[in-house]
């Protein structure tokens, strides 16, 4: 008979607990749910963040929608590269937190995937840094946008701002950091994130990462007259067009693809390329690394 009672109160023990445990699973996904329609609770996903019903009257989070980083994982899905689960870890938010997560037959890959380059890629409730952030702000951004991802293809550049801006790993140019590299420890966010006024919902800076040449003064780096940038922009971008026109000419009329010279040659191009700004990153090595490549035309023909 003890034997009998036992039994009965594990299994009443045992099922208290699967209980529980069930509904902290559905917990945890209504606390990442997106917003569903008033006719039901139930969640569409148990990835989808919930970041807004808090913060989406924010100016961060409205400026955040005028961002790039708000259609990362459109971009990929409809881009030219193959799609890889892999890619998620820049394209996605919440594929780091979700990977070491076990939802039985719903785990977060590149079909069930949802978020964009969102707050949580960037921010987390847990962590201990300045803003939350889920590294400092130095190597935040240079987690992403780098050369050496991979995830586009061997040998494919699919983002260079950290190389450029570091002045590193071109062909046939010495290293040749920014000047810009010295005076911001924060790197990227001193360009990208600096707005006037931080309460106000702006349309460069902030978290629209949008870069403004008024920035230049604003941040007390330069003052209006020495800051020229505005009139010289035009003329560095159409100098940058021209010699990217000409390597481009160049590499498509190589008759040897596989020469070291056309390798190092197109590397040195899509870096520039890749760097989404003209080079503007790092002007001087821009302007080294195309001059390289077309050095090497003699040896192409």
């Amino acid at each position: 008979m003890k034997q009998v009672f036992l039994f009965l109160g594990l299994s009443v023990l045992m099922g208290t607990i699967v209980f529980f445990m069930l509904c902290g699973s559905e917990t945890v996904s209504v606390l990442h749910a997106a917003p569903v329609a008033a006719e039901t609770s139930i969640p569409k996903t148990p990835f989808a963040e919930g970041c807004d019903k808090c913060h989406g009257s924010e100016p961060a989070y409205q400026e955040w929608q005028q961002a790039g980083h708000s259609h990362a994982l459109v971009n990929l899905i409809e881009g030219p590269y193959e799609l890889r689960t892999s890619c998620l870890s820049c394209h996605s938010g919440g594929y780091e937190v979700f990977s070491e997560r076990v939802y039985p037959g719903h785990t977060y890959n590149i079909e069930t995937a949802v978020n964009a380059v969102s707050c949580s890629s960037c921010h987390s409730h847990t962590s201990r840094e300045e803003h939350l952030l889920v590294q400092p702000a130095k190597k935040l951004c240079v987690s992403c946008h780098k050369m050496d991802c991979g995830c586009a293809g061997a040998g494919i550049v699919h983002q260079s701002q950290s190389e450029m801006f570091l002045g590193r790993e071109g062909a046939g140019v010495k290293r040749m950091p920014s000047p810009h590299v010295r005076v911001m420890k924060k790197r990227c966010v001193h360009c990208h994130m600096t707005k006037e006024d931080p309460e106000a919902v702006a349309k460069h800076g902030g978290h629209t990462f949008i870069a403004d040449m008024s920035v230049c003064s604003s941040a007390g780096c330069h003052d209006s007259a020495d800051n020229s940038m505005a009139a010289k922009l035009p003329q560095y971008r159409a100098e940058i067009e021209a010699k990217m026109k000409a390597v481009k000419a160049m590499l498509d009329a190589a008759p040897d693809k596989t020469l070291q010279e056309y390798l190092d040659a197109k590397l040195n191009y899509d870096m520039v390329k890749g760097d989404s700004g003209y080079g503007l990153h790092n002007m001087p090595y821009a302007n080294a690394l195309l001059d390289y490549s077309l050095s090497l035309k003699s040896k192409l023909e």
